[in-house]
C-alpha cells in the first residue's frame, strides 16, 4: 500500500500541464522524466522506511536538474523535498510527493520543431 493512499480529493481534475520540446531533445527528456518517475517511487518507498536521507538526496537531485530539463516545478518540488527530509516532516514529504506525482500525471510533452 503506498504511504500516498487515503487521499481521496474530491476536487474537479486539473487540466494537462504542456510542455513544448524540441524534437531533437524529445527522447532525452523522455528519459530524464522516466527517472524522475523512479525517484518519485523510491521516494515513497524511502518514506515509508524512514529513510530520509535518501529522500533528501532525491530532492537535492530533482533540485538541481528540474530547470535545466525545463521543467522549473520539478526543481519546486526537489527544494521542497530536500528541506523537509533534513527536518523529518513526514506530513510535508507525503504533501509534496502527492504534488509532484499529480503534476508528473498531468505533464504532457509536444514536439516544437
Amino acid at each position: 500500500m503506498s504511504v500516498l493512499a487515503g487521499s481521496n480529493r474530491s476536487a474537479k481534475p486539473m487540466p494537462p500541464h504542456i510542455v513544448k520540446v524540441d524534437k531533437d531533445l524529445e527522447a532525452l527528456v523522455q528519459r530524464f522524466l522516466a527517472r524522475k518517475r523512479d525517484d518519485l517511487q523510491r521516494a515513497r518507498e524511502a518514506l515509508a522506511g524512514g529513510e530520509f536521507d535518501t529522500i533528501r538526496r532525491i530532492g537535492h537531485d530533482l533540485k538541481g536538474a528540474g530547470e535545466a530539463f525545463g521543467f522549473p516545478e520539478l526543481s519546486n518540488f526537489g527544494a521542497a523535498l530536500q528541506s523537509a527530509a533534513v527536518a523529518h516532516n513526514e506530513g510535508v514529504l507525503i504533501e509534496q510527493l502527492e504534488a509532484m506525482e499529480q503534476f508528473m500525471a498531468r505533464l504532457r510533452i509536444t514536439l516544437d520543431k
